[in-house]
């Protein structure tokens, strides 16, 4: 089970000095607070959070001449929220098998004075969560599980409607559903686990925009794929 927590920008020291356009930039700074909770009883184990985190002075990323520039002031509020539960508890027919699913709502806005306040922050979904169910007999694994989010803008105005060269306009949410089997031989093998999975079983259609770079366009998501693993200890 996955935690989710608010997007930061993802640039290295070195890629920041290359592509800051010239001239002074301030420094990247934030304000965070949190609030959160833990329960667990052995067979139900959950967990909350709310969070604030003010930015100062985001840095934000420029796809027309490959620059990151200051966006401004930005607000991130929401909460995230995750629970497992053992159904062994309810019935010994359902030993080993368990649900969980996590959750995540971020409102991240643009607070910096000018046309775009009050907008999204670009590449934000509000919405994000994954539900599962796993059942453990012995040294098997079997695991169902899906990831969601909801749909998101690539722009700081918000554009609905997609440019033509694929670089902004809203981005539709999606669900995704993958299954996985795996196998450990134990400690007399080396631990060597093997496992067979299906990633987004439906083969659905779905795609993501171009970010942190000037490739313009979107980027298809991937499509129905089978997979092999393994790996051991030594």
């Amino acid at each position: 089970m996955q935690t989710l927590k608010a997007r930061s920008a993802p640039y290295s020291t070195a890629r920041l000095a290359r592509l800051c356009q010239s001239g002074n930039v301030e420094p990247e700074k934030a304000r965070t607070w949190e609030l959160g909770t833990r329960y667990d009883d052995g067979a139900l184990t959950a967990e909350m959070g709310l969070f604030l985190i003010n930015f100062n002075n985001q840095y934000d990323s420029n796809q027309t001449n490959d620059t990151v520039t200051a966006r401004g002031k930005t607000r991130h509020t929401g909460l995230e929220t995750q629970a497992r539960y053992d159904l062994g508890t309810l019935t010994p027919t359902l030993d080993n098998v368990s649900i969980y699913a996590s959750y995540a709502y971020v409102n991240a806005e643009i607070r910096e004075k000018g046309d775009t306040y009050g907008n999204l922050v670009p590449f934000s979904p509000k919405h994000k969560g994954t539900l599962g169910v796993d059942y453990k007999p012995g040294n098997w694994t079997f695991n169902l599980n899906s990831d969601f989010q909801s749909s998101q803008f690539a722009d700081n105005a918000n554009t609905v409607k997609e440019s033509a060269d694929g670089s902004t306009g809203r981005i539709p949410g999606f669900m995704l559903w993958g299954a996985r089997v795996a196998y450990d031989f134990g400690p007399q093998m080396a631990d060597l686990n093997l496992a067979f999975g299906v990633k987004n079983i439906f083969d659905q259609d779905y795609f993501i925009r171009s970010y942190n770079d000037n490739n313009k366009g979107i980027y298809a998501g991937q499509p129905r794929t089978l997979y092999m693993q393994g790996s051991l200890k030594f």
